[in-house]
């Protein structure tokens, strides 16, 4: 799936998967001294240099992101009984002009913009199942309704949500007893 949307570049792209998971980082900087002790993906095992990484990662677009995320969520099984567990974090960003960075309420306050991004995954096998980024203004309580939107266009429809108590609002239960969801949710 991934040579399909990435092409040629798809070994550098599970290489710096692994390389995120084994060595807990995600600075590009680093990959090539984790790639010159570790088995690679690239053809020939091809260790790249930080900028290519740098330039690779910048290379994927936002189409290539959803149509992995569509392809890997057609893939699951939609028959069985799924119990979505979900959270969101903040980043503070000093990263320049983004879009989708502004001030809004973060876990750590620095001053700094905001980036929101969230995880779905099930908790049964601990498998994601999607993320989301998005503004830093908006608050994790007003943008669940957007994920359980997004869980249900994914085709989840026997499904149960465990959330923290960031979710937890009138309007939410309720929508969530529309929608059919089962839930646990902390309370405030």
């Amino acid at each position: 799936m991934i040579g399909d949307i990435i092409g040629k570049n798809s070994g550098l792209f599970l290489d710096l998967a692994v390389y995120s998971v084994i060595a807990e980082n995600n600075a590009g900087q680093y990959y090539p001294d984790y790639a010159f002790n570790h088995p690679l993906f690239t053809d020939g095992m091809k260790i790249y240099s930080d900028s290519k990484v740098s330039d690779f990662i910048n290379s994927i677009t936002r189409d290539q992101s959803l149509a992995f995320l569509d392809g890997w969520n057609e893939r699951q099984d939609h028959s069985k009984k799924i119990y979505i567990s979900y959270d969101s974090t903040n980043k503070n960003c000093q990263a320049g002009d983004i879009d989708f960075v502004e001030y809004g309420h973060p876990k750590e306050d620095t001053g700094a913009p905001v980036i929101n991004y969230s995880v779905a995954y099930d908790g049964n096998n601990a498998k994601p199942l999607y993320y989301e980024d998005y503004p830093g203004s908006i608050v994790d309580v007003s943008q669940l309704q957007y994920t359980l939107e997004k869980a249900g266009g994914y085709g989840y429809k026997n499904v149960g949500f465990i959330l923290d108590r960031g979710y937890f609002s009138k309007e939410n239960i309720h929508y969530m007893d529309k929608c059919g969801y089962e839930f646990v949710i902390m309370m405030k």
